[in-house]
């Protein structure tokens, strides 16, 4: 998706939008903070 609107001015590019929803999803979250613990996550869905 990235690599497919590179060329793209950030009005009409839509990877930003998606990247920002899925960093917002509970399960992403839990991903990340689980990773700088340097823990096991616990996923949710």
């Amino acid at each position: 998706m990235f690599h497919d609107q590179i060329d793209q001015d950030e009005k009409s590019a839509y990877a930003q939008k998606a990247i920002v929803l899925n960093a917002l999803d509970e399960d992403a979250r839990e991903g990340i903070s689980a990773f700088l613990e340097k823990r096991k996550p616990v996923w949710k869905g």
